[in-house]
């Protein structure tokens, strides 16, 4: 009977992520819809008033772990408690999987992206892209717009479709929901960017190792789409040059597999610059913008808007090449268990 059971649960699982995967790739959430944004608008409006710079560097990581944790603790707890004693428990997953994985479907924006290069549309692609990035998009160059397409594209699948699954796998929706919170943190408070080196330091290096699992599954989806070459792309020597940025090794594969230069500078918008729930950027002067020094990956030229089309198709082959292994090999095991 509980072999039975578990089987049955295990099957409903599988038909869950099945339909929340497809619909999640036909029909995702309208980025300006999800309920993230919120909370990201909440995690900056509350950094402003807890991170100081000009205190000691104890004291804005002691206020960067208190408000992650004044953050995230309520809300997963509450989702905790409802996911719980909700009477179509399945129902409820199906939501949380579908807002979590739609907030990383970025392939169909992508290619209304390379669309608008391709018609030297600039300004449209800017702002298709703003919404999906933390930097500020009016400045950058048709070169620029490429390359964060390109970055975006390879990394997305790693916060949305595997580490939704593999997380729900292991705790259930509200893990999933705590995950994707803390993501959406080091998101709002980008460590590499000044004012947050120290008070997101802890948010940083604990997705590190939260998203280790995840992401070496991405590189291997990745890898082995392009044989010998993309196993040997895997291993970062360098590992003095990731600095704060935790998606360099993704870059690397991603440059070194495309052979094209990815990473650079970045640019954020000041302080004074007000954050609302619209994306439409207001070009800003050069005293309201900071510029952040990130590491580069030479690997070729510098890309163009046709390398966006490579990179959507290896990610597309990557997340179909992870979601058969995960649909079908639990399926195989059940059906194995009852003959």
């Amino acid at each position: 009977m509980e072999s039975l059971l578990l089987q049955n649960e295990l099957i409903q699982q599988c038909l869950v992520l099945l339909a929340v995967i497809t619909v999640a790739q036909v029909a995702p959430l309208p980025k300006r819809w999800q309920p993230f944004n919120g909370f990201r608008i909440l995690a900056t409006e509350l950094a402003s008033k807890v991170n100081h710079s000009n205190r000691p560097v104890s004291q804005q990581m002691t206020a960067g772990i208190l408000a992650t944790l004044l953050l995230v603790t309520p809300i997963t707890l509450i989702a905790s408690f409802l996911l719980e004693f909700a009477a179509f428990p399945w129902f409820f997953d199906f939501i949380v999987l579908y807002c979590c994985i739609s907030d990383y479907q970025f392939t169909h924006q992508a290619k209304r992206i390379q669309i608008a290069l391709e018609q030297n549309n600039n300004q449209q692609a800017k702002e298709l892209l703003a919404p999906w990035v933390s930097q500020s998009t009016q400045r950058l160059s048709s070169i620029g717009l490429c390359k964060t397409t390109i970055e975006k594209t390879l990394t997305s699948p790693i916060y949305g479709s595997i580490s939704s699954i593999v997380f729900f796998t292991v705790g259930g929706a509200s893990t999933v929901i705590a995950v994707h919170l803390l993501k959406q943190l080091e998101l709002s408070w980008p460590p590499y960017q000044k004012k947050y080196i120290n008070f997101a330091s802890f948010i940083s290096q604990f997705n590190r190792m939260l998203f280790f699992v995840p992401q070496w599954i991405w590189h291997c989806s990745l890898a082995i789409q392009f044989g010998q070459l993309g196993l040997k792309s895997m291993w970062v020597s360098d590992t003095q040059s990731q600095g704060l940025n935790n998606d360099y090794r993704t870059l690397h594969l991603g440059a070194k597999l495309l052979k094209v230069e990815l990473g650079g500078p970045q640019q954020f918008l000041s302080t004074s610059t007000t954050q609302t729930l619209a994306y439409k950027q207001v070009p800003a002067s050069d005293a309201n913008v900071e510029k952040v020094t990130l590491a580069k990956v030479i690997a070729g030229p510098l890309p163009q808007y046709q390398h966006i089309q490579l990179a959507i198709k290896a990610s597309q082959n990557g997340k179909f090449f992870f979601l058969s292994l995960v649909i079908l090999l639990p399926l195989l095991w059940a059906a194995l268990q009852t003959v």
